[in-house]
Protein backbone atom coordinates (compact mmCIF):
# COMPACT_ATOMS: atom_id res chain seq x y z
CA UNK A 1 0.00 0.00 0.00
CA UNK A 2 1.24 3.53 -0.64
CA UNK A 3 2.73 5.40 2.28
CA UNK A 4 0.24 8.12 3.33
CA UNK A 5 3.13 10.16 4.72
CA UNK A 6 4.99 10.18 1.38
CA UNK A 7 5.23 13.52 -0.48
CA UNK A 8 2.40 14.22 -2.92
CA UNK A 9 2.89 14.08 -6.69
CA UNK A 10 4.33 16.98 -8.63
CA UNK A 11 0.79 18.13 -9.49
CA UNK A 12 0.39 19.20 -5.86
CA UNK A 13 3.73 20.99 -5.70
CA UNK A 14 3.71 24.49 -4.27
CA UNK A 15 3.55 27.34 -6.78
CA UNK A 16 6.68 29.21 -7.77
CA UNK A 17 7.46 31.70 -5.03
CA UNK A 18 8.04 35.35 -5.77
CA UNK A 19 11.59 36.66 -5.43
CA UNK A 20 12.44 38.03 -1.98
CA UNK A 21 11.75 41.78 -1.75
CA UNK A 22 14.79 44.01 -2.26
CA UNK A 23 15.26 46.52 0.58
CA UNK A 24 17.87 49.27 0.65
CA UNK A 25 18.81 50.61 4.09
CA UNK A 26 20.42 54.08 4.10
CA UNK A 27 21.90 54.92 7.49
CA UNK A 28 25.23 56.48 8.48
CA UNK A 29 25.29 54.27 11.59
CA UNK A 30 26.63 50.83 10.71
CA UNK A 31 25.24 49.36 13.93
CA UNK A 32 21.74 50.65 13.20
CA UNK A 33 21.96 49.34 9.62
CA UNK A 34 22.93 45.88 10.95
CA UNK A 35 20.10 46.05 13.49
CA UNK A 36 17.55 46.80 10.77
CA UNK A 37 18.96 44.03 8.57
CA UNK A 38 18.61 41.58 11.45
CA UNK A 39 15.12 42.83 12.22
CA UNK A 40 13.97 42.19 8.66
CA UNK A 41 15.22 38.60 8.77
CA UNK A 42 15.96 36.20 5.91
CA UNK A 43 12.87 37.00 3.84
CA UNK A 44 14.46 40.10 2.30
CA UNK A 45 17.42 40.94 0.07
CA UNK A 46 19.02 43.81 2.01
CA UNK A 47 21.69 46.26 0.84
CA UNK A 48 23.07 48.97 3.13
CA UNK A 49 24.43 52.41 2.23
CA UNK A 50 26.26 54.89 4.52
CA UNK A 51 24.63 57.97 3.00
CA UNK A 52 22.19 59.20 0.39
CA UNK A 53 24.86 59.88 -2.25
CA UNK A 54 26.00 56.24 -2.24
CA UNK A 55 22.43 55.04 -2.56
CA UNK A 56 21.68 57.42 -5.46
CA UNK A 57 24.85 56.32 -7.26
CA UNK A 58 23.77 52.69 -6.88
CA UNK A 59 20.33 53.62 -8.17
CA UNK A 60 21.80 55.05 -11.37
CA UNK A 61 23.64 51.80 -12.14
CA UNK A 62 20.96 49.20 -11.46
CA UNK A 63 17.35 48.26 -10.81
CA UNK A 64 15.45 50.14 -8.12
CA UNK A 65 14.61 48.31 -4.87
CA UNK A 66 11.14 47.46 -3.61
CA UNK A 67 11.52 49.62 -0.46
CA UNK A 68 14.01 52.23 0.80
CA UNK A 69 14.52 52.51 4.57
CA UNK A 70 15.94 56.01 5.02
CA UNK A 71 17.44 57.56 8.16
CA UNK A 72 16.53 61.19 8.80
CA UNK A 73 19.83 62.43 10.22
CA UNK A 74 22.80 61.78 7.88
CA UNK A 75 25.91 63.71 6.83
CA UNK A 76 25.57 65.54 3.54
CA UNK A 77 21.99 65.13 2.33
CA UNK A 78 19.40 64.57 5.04
CA UNK A 79 16.74 61.90 4.74
CA UNK A 80 14.00 64.35 3.62
CA UNK A 81 16.38 65.85 1.03
CA UNK A 82 17.24 62.41 -0.38
CA UNK A 83 13.55 61.54 -0.46
CA UNK A 84 12.65 64.79 -2.22
CA UNK A 85 15.37 64.19 -4.83
CA UNK A 86 14.12 60.64 -5.40
CA UNK A 87 10.62 61.88 -6.06
CA UNK A 88 11.92 64.25 -8.74
CA UNK A 89 13.43 61.38 -10.76
CA UNK A 90 11.39 59.68 -13.53
CA UNK A 91 9.90 56.39 -12.36
CA UNK A 92 10.69 57.02 -8.69
CA UNK A 93 7.36 58.64 -7.86
CA UNK A 94 5.95 55.42 -6.41
CA UNK A 95 9.09 53.92 -4.81
CA UNK A 96 8.07 53.25 -1.15
CA UNK A 97 10.20 55.11 1.41
CA UNK A 98 10.16 54.34 5.15
CA UNK A 99 11.67 57.18 7.16
CA UNK A 100 13.54 56.44 10.45
CA UNK A 101 13.47 59.45 12.73
CA UNK A 102 14.17 60.47 16.29
CA UNK A 103 12.09 63.60 15.72
CA UNK A 104 8.75 63.26 17.39
CA UNK A 105 7.30 66.69 16.71
CA UNK A 106 4.26 66.68 14.42
CA UNK A 107 5.75 69.38 12.18
CA UNK A 108 8.83 67.19 11.59
CA UNK A 109 6.67 64.25 10.60
CA UNK A 110 4.68 66.47 8.23
CA UNK A 111 7.96 67.66 6.69
CA UNK A 112 9.05 64.08 6.05
CA UNK A 113 5.72 63.11 4.49
CA UNK A 114 5.72 66.23 2.32
CA UNK A 115 9.21 65.33 1.13
CA UNK A 116 7.72 62.11 -0.22
CA UNK A 117 8.03 59.51 2.53
CA UNK A 118 5.26 56.90 2.59
CA UNK A 119 5.60 55.98 6.25
CA UNK A 120 7.87 56.52 9.25
CA UNK A 121 9.12 54.71 12.36
CA UNK A 122 10.14 56.67 15.44
CA UNK A 123 13.35 55.77 17.23
CA UNK A 124 13.85 53.76 19.30
CA UNK A 125 11.86 51.27 17.20
CA UNK A 126 10.75 47.70 17.75
CA UNK A 127 11.84 44.86 15.47
CA UNK A 128 8.27 43.69 14.76
CA UNK A 129 7.15 47.20 13.85
CA UNK A 130 9.96 47.71 11.33
CA UNK A 131 9.30 44.33 9.71
CA UNK A 132 5.53 44.93 9.59
CA UNK A 133 5.84 48.39 8.05
CA UNK A 134 8.36 47.21 5.44
CA UNK A 135 6.10 44.28 4.54
CA UNK A 136 3.14 46.65 4.18
CA UNK A 137 5.16 48.89 1.85
CA UNK A 138 6.30 45.86 -0.18
CA UNK A 139 2.68 44.80 -0.65
CA UNK A 140 1.78 48.32 -1.69
CA UNK A 141 4.71 48.46 -4.12
CA UNK A 142 3.77 45.17 -5.72
CA UNK A 143 0.14 46.22 -6.05
CA UNK A 144 1.27 49.46 -7.66
CA UNK A 145 3.60 47.53 -9.98
CA UNK A 146 0.74 45.22 -10.93
CA UNK A 147 -1.54 48.17 -11.65
CA UNK A 148 1.14 49.89 -13.72
CA UNK A 149 1.83 46.67 -15.62
CA UNK A 150 -1.90 46.27 -16.27
CA UNK A 151 -2.05 49.89 -17.41
CA UNK A 152 0.84 49.31 -19.82
CA UNK A 153 -0.81 46.19 -21.20
CA UNK A 154 -4.09 48.07 -21.51
CA UNK A 155 -2.31 50.92 -23.31
CA UNK A 156 -0.68 48.42 -25.68
CA UNK A 157 -4.02 46.75 -26.41
CA UNK A 158 -5.67 50.13 -26.96
CA UNK A 159 -2.82 51.13 -29.28
CA UNK A 160 -3.30 47.93 -31.25
CA UNK A 161 -7.05 48.52 -31.38
CA UNK A 162 -6.49 52.09 -32.52
CA UNK A 163 -4.15 50.82 -35.24
CA UNK A 164 -6.82 48.34 -36.34
CA UNK A 165 -9.48 51.04 -36.25
CA UNK A 166 -7.37 53.41 -38.33
CA UNK A 167 -6.33 50.83 -40.93
CA UNK A 168 -9.63 48.93 -41.11
CA UNK A 169 -11.26 48.97 -44.57
CA UNK A 170 -14.72 49.01 -42.93
CA UNK A 171 -16.43 51.56 -40.70
CA UNK A 172 -16.05 50.76 -36.99
CA UNK A 173 -17.34 52.53 -33.91
CA UNK A 174 -18.15 51.94 -30.24
CA UNK A 175 -21.24 53.37 -28.55
CA UNK A 176 -21.97 53.34 -24.82
CA UNK A 177 -25.30 52.40 -23.25
CA UNK A 178 -26.62 55.94 -23.89
CA UNK A 179 -25.75 55.46 -27.58
CA UNK A 180 -22.97 58.03 -27.40
CA UNK A 181 -19.95 57.52 -29.60
CA UNK A 182 -16.84 56.50 -27.64
CA UNK A 183 -14.57 55.63 -30.57
CA UNK A 184 -14.97 56.10 -34.32
CA UNK A 185 -12.54 55.30 -37.11
CA UNK A 186 -11.97 57.44 -40.19
CA UNK A 187 -13.85 55.07 -42.50
CA UNK A 188 -16.97 55.37 -40.34
CA UNK A 189 -16.69 59.16 -40.08
CA UNK A 190 -16.28 59.40 -43.85
CA UNK A 191 -19.90 58.32 -44.30
CA UNK A 192 -20.94 61.77 -43.08
CA UNK A 193 -17.86 63.62 -44.28
CA UNK A 194 -16.81 64.58 -40.72
CA UNK A 195 -13.56 64.01 -38.77
CA UNK A 196 -13.62 61.13 -36.23
CA UNK A 197 -13.15 63.45 -33.25
CA UNK A 198 -16.43 65.19 -34.11
CA UNK A 199 -18.31 62.03 -33.07
CA UNK A 200 -16.80 61.38 -29.63
CA UNK A 201 -19.26 62.18 -26.83
CA UNK A 202 -22.13 62.88 -29.24
CA UNK A 203 -25.23 60.70 -29.52
CA UNK A 204 -26.30 58.73 -32.55
CA UNK A 205 -29.32 60.98 -32.95
CA UNK A 206 -27.12 64.08 -32.99
CA UNK A 207 -24.64 62.75 -35.54
CA UNK A 208 -26.93 60.70 -37.77
CA UNK A 209 -30.44 62.12 -37.49
CA UNK A 210 -31.50 60.53 -40.76
CA UNK A 211 -30.42 57.01 -39.81
CA UNK A 212 -31.05 57.09 -36.05
CA UNK A 213 -34.76 56.14 -36.19
CA UNK A 214 -33.87 53.00 -38.16
CA UNK A 215 -30.71 52.10 -36.21
CA UNK A 216 -31.74 52.77 -32.61
CA UNK A 217 -34.29 49.90 -32.28
CA UNK A 218 -31.65 47.36 -33.34
CA UNK A 219 -29.03 48.92 -31.04
CA UNK A 220 -31.45 48.83 -28.09
CA UNK A 221 -32.16 45.15 -28.76
CA UNK A 222 -28.43 44.38 -28.62
CA UNK A 223 -28.11 46.23 -25.29
CA UNK A 224 -31.16 44.48 -23.82
CA UNK A 225 -30.61 40.93 -25.12
CA UNK A 226 -26.83 40.80 -25.50
CA UNK A 227 -27.34 39.17 -28.91
CA UNK A 228 -25.77 40.58 -32.11
CA UNK A 229 -27.77 42.03 -35.00
CA UNK A 230 -26.12 41.31 -38.34
CA UNK A 231 -26.48 41.98 -42.08
CA UNK A 232 -28.84 44.94 -41.83
CA UNK A 233 -29.07 46.70 -45.20
CA UNK A 234 -29.39 50.50 -45.48
CA UNK A 235 -29.25 53.04 -48.28
CA UNK A 236 -27.93 56.58 -47.72
CA UNK A 237 -27.26 59.68 -49.76
CA UNK A 238 -23.61 60.63 -50.04
CA UNK A 239 -22.61 63.83 -48.19
CA UNK A 240 -23.06 66.87 -50.42
CA UNK A 241 -24.76 64.93 -53.24
CA UNK A 242 -27.97 66.15 -54.85
CA UNK A 243 -31.09 64.49 -53.52
CA UNK A 244 -32.22 63.09 -56.87
CA UNK A 245 -28.88 61.77 -58.16
CA UNK A 246 -29.01 57.97 -58.40
CA UNK A 247 -25.21 57.80 -58.37
CA UNK A 248 -25.16 59.54 -54.98
CA UNK A 249 -26.67 56.56 -53.16
CA UNK A 250 -24.54 54.50 -50.78
CA UNK A 251 -25.52 50.90 -50.06
CA UNK A 252 -24.42 49.84 -46.58
CA UNK A 253 -24.35 46.53 -44.72
CA UNK A 254 -24.44 47.09 -40.95
CA UNK A 255 -23.77 44.78 -38.00
CA UNK A 256 -24.08 45.42 -34.24
CA UNK A 257 -22.27 43.36 -31.58
CA UNK A 258 -22.42 43.62 -27.77
CA UNK A 259 -19.27 44.83 -25.97
CA UNK A 260 -18.95 43.12 -22.59
CA UNK A 261 -16.97 43.55 -19.40
CA UNK A 262 -14.92 40.59 -18.09
CA UNK A 263 -17.96 39.77 -15.91
CA UNK A 264 -20.18 39.56 -18.97
CA UNK A 265 -22.09 42.81 -18.50
CA UNK A 266 -22.99 44.64 -21.71
CA UNK A 267 -21.38 48.08 -21.51
CA UNK A 268 -21.97 49.18 -25.10
CA UNK A 269 -22.35 48.22 -28.74
CA UNK A 270 -19.69 47.81 -31.39
CA UNK A 271 -20.83 48.70 -34.89
CA UNK A 272 -19.42 47.60 -38.22
CA UNK A 273 -20.48 49.31 -41.44
CA UNK A 274 -19.43 47.99 -44.85
CA UNK A 275 -19.95 50.10 -47.96
CA UNK A 276 -21.20 47.61 -50.58
CA UNK A 277 -22.06 50.25 -53.18
CA UNK A 278 -19.48 49.05 -55.71
CA UNK A 279 -20.59 45.48 -55.21
CA UNK A 280 -24.21 46.48 -55.80
CA UNK A 281 -23.27 48.45 -58.90
CA UNK A 282 -21.19 45.57 -60.27
CA UNK A 283 -24.05 43.18 -59.50
CA UNK A 284 -26.52 45.42 -61.33
CA UNK A 285 -24.19 45.76 -64.32
CA UNK A 286 -23.64 42.01 -64.43
CA UNK A 287 -27.38 41.38 -64.24
CA UNK A 288 -28.03 43.91 -67.00
CA UNK A 289 -25.36 42.33 -69.21
CA UNK A 290 -26.75 38.84 -68.61
CA UNK A 291 -30.29 40.01 -69.31
CA UNK A 292 -29.18 41.73 -72.52
CA UNK A 293 -27.33 38.60 -73.65
CA UNK A 294 -30.29 36.36 -72.97
CA UNK A 295 -32.76 38.73 -74.64
CA UNK A 296 -30.43 38.97 -77.60
CA UNK A 297 -30.26 35.18 -77.88
CA UNK A 298 -34.03 34.97 -77.66
CA UNK A 299 -34.57 37.59 -80.37
CA UNK A 300 -31.98 36.03 -82.65
CA UNK A 301 -33.43 32.55 -82.09
CA UNK A 302 -36.93 33.76 -82.88
CA UNK A 303 -35.92 35.67 -86.02
CA UNK A 304 -33.85 32.75 -87.35
CA UNK A 305 -36.83 30.43 -87.43
CA UNK A 306 -38.58 32.06 -90.40
CA UNK A 307 -35.71 31.83 -92.95
CA UNK A 308 -34.80 28.38 -91.61
CA UNK A 309 -38.35 27.13 -92.12
CA UNK A 310 -38.25 28.48 -95.68
CA UNK A 311 -34.98 26.62 -96.38
CA UNK A 312 -36.38 23.36 -94.99
CA UNK A 313 -39.62 23.66 -96.92
CA UNK A 314 -37.72 24.29 -100.17
CA UNK A 315 -35.44 21.28 -99.58
CA UNK A 316 -38.43 19.07 -98.68
CA UNK A 317 -40.21 20.19 -101.85
CA UNK A 318 -37.18 19.17 -103.95
CA UNK A 319 -37.08 15.75 -102.29
CA UNK A 320 -40.81 15.25 -102.82
CA UNK A 321 -40.55 16.08 -106.55
CA UNK A 322 -38.51 12.88 -107.22
CA UNK A 323 -37.14 14.49 -110.40
CA UNK A 324 -33.64 15.35 -109.18
CA UNK A 325 -30.52 13.26 -109.67
CA UNK A 326 -29.51 11.08 -106.72
CA UNK A 327 -26.52 13.26 -105.68
CA UNK A 328 -28.77 16.33 -105.44
CA UNK A 329 -31.38 14.32 -103.54
CA UNK A 330 -28.72 13.41 -100.96
CA UNK A 331 -27.72 17.07 -100.75
CA UNK A 332 -31.33 18.10 -100.21
CA UNK A 333 -31.64 15.44 -97.50
CA UNK A 334 -28.59 16.85 -95.71
CA UNK A 335 -30.15 20.33 -95.94
CA UNK A 336 -33.33 19.02 -94.28
CA UNK A 337 -31.43 17.23 -91.48
CA UNK A 338 -29.23 20.29 -90.89
CA UNK A 339 -32.30 22.53 -90.80
CA UNK A 340 -33.93 20.18 -88.27
CA UNK A 341 -30.79 20.29 -86.14
CA UNK A 342 -30.72 24.09 -86.31
CA UNK A 343 -34.41 24.20 -85.38
CA UNK A 344 -33.71 22.10 -82.28
CA UNK A 345 -30.85 24.41 -81.31
CA UNK A 346 -33.04 27.49 -81.77
CA UNK A 347 -35.78 25.86 -79.68
CA UNK A 348 -33.24 25.21 -76.94
CA UNK A 349 -32.08 28.83 -77.07
CA UNK A 350 -35.67 30.07 -76.76
CA UNK A 351 -36.36 27.71 -73.86
CA UNK A 352 -33.14 28.81 -72.21
CA UNK A 353 -34.01 32.50 -72.42
CA UNK A 354 -37.53 31.86 -71.12
CA UNK A 355 -36.14 29.98 -68.11
CA UNK A 356 -33.50 32.63 -67.31
CA UNK A 357 -35.67 35.73 -67.77
CA UNK A 358 -37.99 34.80 -64.93
CA UNK A 359 -41.05 33.62 -66.80
CA UNK A 360 -40.09 29.95 -66.75
CA UNK A 361 -40.77 27.43 -69.48
CA UNK A 362 -44.49 27.59 -70.37
CA UNK A 363 -46.55 24.41 -69.92
CA UNK A 364 -49.86 23.22 -71.33
CA UNK A 365 -50.74 20.37 -68.96
CA UNK A 366 -53.40 17.83 -69.77
CA UNK A 367 -54.31 14.22 -69.09
CA UNK A 368 -51.70 11.90 -70.61
CA UNK A 369 -50.03 8.50 -70.26
CA UNK A 370 -46.27 8.61 -69.68
CA UNK A 371 -45.97 5.04 -70.95
CA UNK A 372 -47.46 5.97 -74.34
CA UNK A 373 -45.19 9.02 -74.69
CA UNK A 374 -42.15 6.92 -73.78
CA UNK A 375 -42.94 4.25 -76.38
CA UNK A 376 -43.44 6.93 -79.04
CA UNK A 377 -40.04 8.47 -78.26
CA UNK A 378 -38.38 5.04 -78.31
CA UNK A 379 -39.90 4.23 -81.72
CA UNK A 380 -38.65 7.52 -83.17
CA UNK A 381 -35.14 6.95 -81.85
CA UNK A 382 -35.04 3.37 -83.12
CA UNK A 383 -35.61 4.75 -86.63
CA UNK A 384 -32.55 6.98 -86.19
CA UNK A 385 -30.53 4.20 -84.48
CA UNK A 386 -31.77 1.00 -86.19
CA UNK A 387 -28.98 -1.16 -84.70
CA UNK A 388 -29.63 -0.14 -81.08
CA UNK A 389 -31.94 -1.78 -78.55
CA UNK A 390 -34.01 0.17 -76.01
CA UNK A 391 -35.79 -1.99 -73.43
CA UNK A 392 -38.90 -0.51 -71.74
CA UNK A 393 -40.51 -1.97 -68.60
CA UNK A 394 -43.40 -0.52 -66.61
CA UNK A 395 -45.47 -1.18 -63.49
CA UNK A 396 -48.49 0.59 -62.04
CA UNK A 397 -50.62 3.38 -63.50
CA UNK A 398 -48.62 5.91 -65.53
CA UNK A 399 -51.23 8.61 -66.10
CA UNK A 400 -51.10 12.19 -64.86
CA UNK A 401 -51.75 15.84 -65.69
CA UNK A 402 -48.61 16.88 -67.60
CA UNK A 403 -47.51 18.66 -70.78
CA UNK A 404 -47.07 15.82 -73.29
CA UNK A 405 -44.91 17.81 -75.73
CA UNK A 406 -42.54 19.00 -73.01
CA UNK A 407 -42.13 15.52 -71.49
CA UNK A 408 -41.51 14.17 -74.99
CA UNK A 409 -38.71 16.74 -75.21
CA UNK A 410 -37.27 15.56 -71.86
CA UNK A 411 -37.42 11.85 -72.70
CA UNK A 412 -35.97 12.44 -76.18
CA UNK A 413 -33.03 14.25 -74.61
CA UNK A 414 -32.41 11.61 -71.93
CA UNK A 415 -32.72 8.66 -74.32
CA UNK A 416 -30.71 10.41 -77.04
CA UNK A 417 -27.87 11.01 -74.57
CA UNK A 418 -28.08 7.41 -73.32
CA UNK A 419 -27.70 6.10 -76.88
CA UNK A 420 -24.91 8.54 -77.71
CA UNK A 421 -22.79 7.88 -74.62
CA UNK A 422 -23.11 4.08 -74.40
CA UNK A 423 -21.37 1.27 -76.33
CA UNK A 424 -22.96 0.45 -79.71
CA UNK A 425 -23.71 -3.16 -78.70
CA UNK A 426 -25.23 -2.30 -75.31
CA UNK A 427 -28.88 -2.09 -74.26
CA UNK A 428 -30.44 1.12 -72.93
CA UNK A 429 -33.11 0.43 -70.31
CA UNK A 430 -36.16 2.54 -69.45
CA UNK A 431 -38.17 1.61 -66.37
CA UNK A 432 -41.49 3.28 -65.50
CA UNK A 433 -43.07 2.89 -62.08
CA UNK A 434 -46.43 4.34 -61.08
CA UNK A 435 -47.04 5.05 -57.40
CA UNK A 436 -50.00 6.48 -55.48
CA UNK A 437 -48.91 10.12 -55.80
CA UNK A 438 -46.16 10.15 -58.41
CA UNK A 439 -44.61 8.41 -61.40
CA UNK A 440 -40.90 7.62 -61.63
CA UNK A 441 -39.01 7.06 -64.90
CA UNK A 442 -35.41 5.83 -64.98
CA UNK A 443 -33.17 5.87 -68.05
CA UNK A 444 -30.08 3.69 -67.58
CA UNK A 445 -27.18 3.01 -69.92
CA UNK A 446 -23.84 1.23 -69.47
CA UNK A 447 -20.60 2.95 -70.36
CA UNK A 448 -17.82 5.02 -68.88
CA UNK A 449 -18.80 6.90 -65.70
CA UNK A 450 -19.18 10.66 -65.90
CA UNK A 451 -16.35 12.55 -64.24
CA UNK A 452 -17.54 13.76 -60.78
CA UNK A 453 -16.51 17.33 -61.65
CA UNK A 454 -18.69 17.23 -64.78
CA UNK A 455 -21.47 15.45 -62.90
CA UNK A 456 -21.83 18.37 -60.47
CA UNK A 457 -22.36 20.78 -63.40
CA UNK A 458 -24.38 18.53 -65.68
CA UNK A 459 -27.65 20.46 -65.28
CA UNK A 460 -25.95 23.84 -65.74
CA UNK A 461 -26.38 25.65 -69.08
CA UNK A 462 -23.76 25.16 -71.80
CA UNK A 463 -22.32 22.05 -70.08
CA UNK A 464 -21.65 18.85 -72.02
CA UNK A 465 -20.20 15.52 -70.89
CA UNK A 466 -16.93 14.52 -72.57
CA UNK A 467 -16.97 10.81 -71.77
CA UNK A 468 -18.09 8.14 -74.20
CA UNK A 469 -17.15 7.18 -77.72
CA UNK A 470 -18.72 10.22 -79.41
CA UNK A 471 -17.61 13.83 -79.26
CA UNK A 472 -20.19 16.13 -77.66
CA UNK A 473 -22.49 18.02 -79.98
CA UNK A 474 -25.10 20.74 -79.60
CA UNK A 475 -25.10 23.74 -77.30
CA UNK A 476 -25.05 21.90 -74.00
CA UNK A 477 -28.53 23.15 -73.09
CA UNK A 478 -30.50 19.91 -73.33
CA UNK A 479 -30.17 18.73 -69.73
CA UNK A 480 -30.53 22.24 -68.34
CA UNK A 481 -33.80 22.71 -70.24
CA UNK A 482 -34.97 19.21 -69.32
CA UNK A 483 -34.49 19.97 -65.63
CA UNK A 484 -36.32 23.29 -66.01
CA UNK A 485 -39.25 21.50 -67.66
CA UNK A 486 -39.36 18.95 -64.84
CA UNK A 487 -39.19 21.72 -62.23
CA UNK A 488 -42.11 23.46 -63.94
CA UNK A 489 -44.02 20.20 -63.36
CA UNK A 490 -42.95 20.40 -59.66
CA UNK A 491 -40.88 17.26 -60.18
CA UNK A 492 -37.19 16.37 -59.92
CA UNK A 493 -34.51 15.16 -62.32
CA UNK A 494 -31.36 13.60 -60.84
CA UNK A 495 -28.37 11.66 -62.12
CA UNK A 496 -25.99 9.04 -60.73
CA UNK A 497 -22.96 7.61 -62.51
CA UNK A 498 -20.44 4.92 -61.57
CA UNK A 499 -18.59 1.99 -63.12
CA UNK A 500 -21.90 0.17 -63.72
CA UNK A 501 -23.25 2.99 -65.87
CA UNK A 502 -25.30 6.18 -65.72
CA UNK A 503 -28.90 6.50 -64.49
CA UNK A 504 -31.17 9.54 -64.86
CA UNK A 505 -34.22 9.49 -62.56
CA UNK A 506 -37.30 11.55 -63.45
CA UNK A 507 -39.93 11.94 -60.71
CA UNK A 508 -43.28 13.58 -61.51
CA UNK A 509 -46.22 14.28 -59.20
CA UNK A 510 -49.46 13.18 -60.85
CA UNK A 511 -50.85 16.71 -60.75
CA UNK A 512 -48.76 19.74 -61.72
Amino acid sequence: MPDPTAPRAAAAASPVEEAAPRVWVVDDSASEARFITTALGTGFQVETFPDGAAMLERLDSGRAPDVVVLDWEMPGMSGPEVCQFLRSQPGMEVLPVLMLTAHGRPEDLVQGLRAGANDYVAKPFRTEEVRARVNALVRTKRLVDEVRRADREKAEVLAQLDALLISSPVGLSLLDRDLRFVRVNARMAKLDGLPPEAYVGRTLGEMMPGMAPRLEPALRRVLETGEPEEELAFTLKRPGASADAAASEMHLMVGFHPVRTPRGEVLGVGTMVVDVTRHKQAEAELHAAAEFRERFLGIVGHDLRNPLNAIRMAASFLIASEQMPAPLMRTAGRIVSSADRMTRMITELLDFTRSRLGGGIPLTPGAMDLGGVTRQVVEELELVHPTRVVKVTSTGPLTGAWDADRLTQVLSNLLGNALQYSPADSVVEVSLQGGPEQVVARVANPGEPIDPRELALLFHPFQRAHSGAHAPSGLGLGLFISEQIVRSHRGTLTVASDAQGTVFTLTLPRRT
